[in-house]
């Protein structure tokens, strides 16, 4: 494998080089003749260096890594999510299957989640133009086909394509009191503005199974399923509408579908059956520029996405499962006297709802309607749709102005966050019914019983609620930047309350930088973040409970007559209840520093070395179960067991990095290395509704490399599960040929082994008492390689460019050691990615 690798990476270089070769030949008569002619040589450099892949270089801002159009173009994978390209910052992390190929994980569109110096993935505030689309609603299920919880939510609730993005900002630390919200990190995507020249572009890429390359390691392939089969498109376009010197439009319209073949079930005809997402993007925005200097700006981003499911094991039970929504926002900024100023409002529309058949139905297949499976009992229906949706109403407004020979900003915002969550109409799930050909149904309206053949005499109700939670909330803040001789201090305060925590939070915002001459700079800062709000436990504490129907027959003859009148409450289930409580808001405080420094001046290089240690606090986790009596509306004593969230939760991250760009001829390089080493206290499922119980830990006792120690003891030693690879190594060189014609990216992207310590299924016995053997776990280091190549086709002077593209992700078919099982052992190798490009 070494052999492969290493031959392949010089494969690389050499394909690298053909089009500089190519330029060098292209005139074979050049050595002999006349200067003139030498000068058309340098023909060699007629390609502009690509701009370095991120700008982050800046000492006063050591926490922000800017990425350009041009950069997200040149990484992106072409599967439209925004954030991958964020595999290329130090201090940002991904979950370990980031690169799976379960069969969900190949249809699922939604953009990545991300980890920012150690805080979870629900701890950063995602803007889309400086509007904040973050979800403050349960976003830990994964199971579409859950009762009660739907599956289409993420960390943010409007997902937005590559192709509108003009720039991402990203933000792990020294962050300014003007970005709130958040104990991670913040992501901000701006949207490309109008052009003031009329134009338009489509593009158009696909992927499927049959450009893939599927690895596997020591699996037993006889024994598993096939190899997924899929397709992944995009169709994407922008229209820009100068209607005249001051006002501009721009229009953005897009789909992204994603289609993955499903094996159903032997028992249900063992077939294959395609399921489908797709995700939707429009986007309007004006710009209109007063004559004063004032410019005011609006745009509407409707983003809807729709995700298919079906178990295999039944029929007519798709789930249509939604996210996304629709975002509008419009600001104004201009300089008044001695002040410049913006003023914002925006509105967030996300849908988190589900599509689902109403009843569930458990048959008796000996019943000869019941033809469509051989198993015992056969399944058909769903359980009923859930309307989930969160609203966010925000007026913001900034401004600065010269002062005490610096610069003073200060701002604020009011915002109310409605969620909402409803099942509008009952739902029930029936079973229990055997075939006998005597059962008549009373009532042709029925839906349980099927003449002469079988009649359900159990259902479930899972009652109509609606839950609701309001948040009230504001915020101000002011900083100052000033000089001191060789010093540059901002220092900056933030200020916070809501009526849903009532907590009012104070937040000390500090950071300052040492020119130690024109060219070496060292940062320093101490900040602290605190999160937004999380309704997760009030959602949950509103839920109705679970309530059993039986009927029986009613003999007449050798008739056995079933009727809806006929059903009678058999019992109630008291759900485990979820119980919100007056909790502290979590945070993280920072302590930050930076060297910034020219390196390698030849090539212009710049680079910086940094280190951010966090330490979260507050952060909320489920406490042990705890019996409470409720009363029902007789006044009748009963006991439910519900779960209350707590403020035990405590996360400790050290982030240590080593960047450095720098460009030569057309080329444009970027070398980092990241390490960093994550520690939480709390189960390790990163939610809020992990479980953490001081005084079970310290007596629950295991057996780890020979020692008797309680799990306490253990936590101490073990790192994060997931979203904590501790190296990761980066290195990738952009480079145009041929007149800017054919430009080419190789990304070198290298995850160090990742070692935990889990549970490893074994029990052993030491003196008589039995234990659970704990011990290391590591999931193997890897090499991913990318290689993107875009050529610009000659346009015969007709205005019209196209662009044909590749994308090549995982190059040498690396394993990227992901999560497998028996049935799908499949990991993702070589995976290409095809697409043109059309620009008026």
């Amino acid at each position: 494998m070494k052999f492969k690798t290493q031959t392949a990476i010089g494969l690389i270089w050499l394909v690298s080089a053909l089009p500089i070769m190519a330029q060098e030949s292209a005139n074979p008569e050049a050595e002999d003749t006349s200067e003139a002619v030498e000068l058309e040589a340098i023909d060699i450099q007629d390609s502009r260096a690509p701009a370095p892949p991120y700008r982050s270089f800046l000492p006063e801002e050591s926490g922000l890594t800017v990425m350009d159009s041009e950069s997200i173009t040149g990484f992106e994978d072409g599967s439209g999510d925004a954030l991958d390209v964020l595999r290329l910052l130090p201090n940002v992390h991904f979950d370990v299957n980031q690169f799976s190929a379960e069969d969900t994980d190949l249809q699922d569109l939604r953009p990545s989640d991300i980890s920012i110096s150690g805080g979870q993935v629900y701890d950063n505030t995602i803007r889309i133009d400086g509007v904040a689309v973050d979800n403050v609603m349960d976003i830990s299920e994964d199971n579409p086909a859950n009762y009660n919880e739907v599956a289409g939510s993420a960390a943010q609730t409007i997902f937005l394509d590559p192709s509108l993005i003009d720039s991402l900002e990203v933000r792990d630390s020294n962050i300014s009191a003007r970005y709130g919200e958040f104990s991670g990190g913040v992501v901000d995507a701006k949207l490309r503005g109008p052009d003031d020249e009329f134009g338009a572009s489509l593009r158009f890429g696909y992927e499927s199974d049959e450009l893939t390359d599927y690895v596997v390691d020591d699996a037993d392939l006889a024994a598993a399923d096939p190899p997924p089969e899929f397709t992944r498109w995009r169709l994407h376009g922008t229209v820009d509408v100068p209607v005249n010197e001051q006002f501009g439009l721009l229009f953005g319209f897009g789909r992204s579908q994603s289609e993955v073949d499903y094996a159903i079930s032997d028992a249900y005809g063992g077939t294959f059956r395609g399921l489908n997402s797709t995700s939707d993007n429009f986007l309007v925005k004006g710009k209109y520029e007063f004559a004063n200097g004032i410019s005011l700006v609006s745009s509407l981003v409707y983003s809807p996405y729709e995700s298919e499911y079906a178990n295999a094991n039944g029929i007519d039970n798709l789930i249509v499962t939604q996210g996304g929504g629709l975002t509008f926002k419009t600001e104004i900024d201009g300089e008044t006297g001695v002040y410049d100023w913006l003023v914002r409002a925006s509105y967030v529309d996300a849908d988190m709802s589900r599509e689902a058949s109403p009843y569930n139905y458990s048959w008796d297949s000996d019943a000869p309607s019941i033809d469509f499976c051989t198993n015992t009992n056969c399944a058909t229906g769903g359980f009923g749709d859930l309307e989930q949706y969160q609203r966010d109403y925000t007026l913001e407004a900034e401004a600065s102005r010269d002062l005490l020979g610096g610069l003073f900003s200060f701002g604020g915002e009011v915002g109310i966050v409605d969620a909402f969550k409803a099942r509008n109409e009952e739902s029930r799930a029936y079973s229990r019914g055997s075939y006998d050909e005597n059962t008549v149904c009373a009532d042709a309206s029925d839906l349980a019983c099927i003449d002469g053949e079988i009649a359900l005499p159990v259902y479930f109700a899972y009652l109509a609620y609606e839950a609701n939670v309001e948040i009230a909330q504001a915020s101000v803040w002011a900083e100052q930047a000033s000089s001191f001789g060789p010093v540059d201090v901002r220092a900056g305060v933030r200020v916070s309350t809501d009526d849903y925590l009532e907590n009012t939070n104070i937040v000390p915002r500090l950071s300052a930088v040492w020119n130690i001459n024109d060219d070496w700079q060292l940062t320093g800062g101490a900040n602290r973040y605190y999160t937004r709000n999380f309704v997760g436990y009030a959602i949950r504490e509103q839920y109705p409970d679970f309530y059993r129907y039986e009927r029986s027959a009613t003999v007449s003859g050798t008739d056995l007559i079933y009727s809806e009148d006929d059903w009678a409450l058999a019992s109630t289930t008291t759900l485990t209840g979820y119980r919100d409580a007056g909790l502290e808001t979590p945070y993280s405080d920072e302590l930050t520093a930076a060297l910034t420094f020219p390196a390698l001046d030849l090539v212009d290089g710049l680079g910086r070395l940094k280190v951010v240690h966090r330490q979260h606090r507050n952060q909320i986790v489920r406490s042990p179960r705890e019996d409470i009596t409720e009363y029902d509306d007789d006044g009748n004593a009963y006991t439910r067991r519900a779960y209350f969230p707590s403020n035990e939760g405590e996360t400790d991250y050290l982030g240590i990095s080593a960047e450095w760009t720098g460009s030569w001829r057309n080329h444009s390089f970027t070398l980092n290395a990241a390490w960093s080493e994550t520690v939480n206290n709390a189960d390790d499922l990163g939610t809020y509704f992990d479980g953490y119980d001081a005084e079970d830990l310290a007596t629950d006792f295991i057996l780890f490399q020979g020692n008797i120690i309680s799990l306490a003891e253990l936590q101490d030693e073990a790192y994060r599960e997931n979203f904590a690879t501790p190296l990761t190594l980066n290195a990738a060189v952009r480079s145009s040929w041929l007149s800017d014609k054919l430009d080419t990216t190789v990304w070198f992207y290298w995850k160090d082994e990742y070692e935990t310590i889990g549970d490893t299924g074994v029990n052993e016995a030491v003196d008589g008492t039995n234990y659970d053997v704990y011990d290391y776990v590591t999931r193997e280091a890897s090499l991913r390689v990318d290689l993107n190549a875009s050529y610009e086709l000659p346009d015969f002077g007709t205005g019209h460019q196209v662009e044909l593209e590749a994308r090549v992700s995982n190059l040498f078919s690396e394993l990227p050691y992901t999560d497998v099982s028996s049935s799908v052992p499949y990991q993702r190798g070589r995976s290409i990615w095809l697409g043109v490009n059309w620009v008026y």
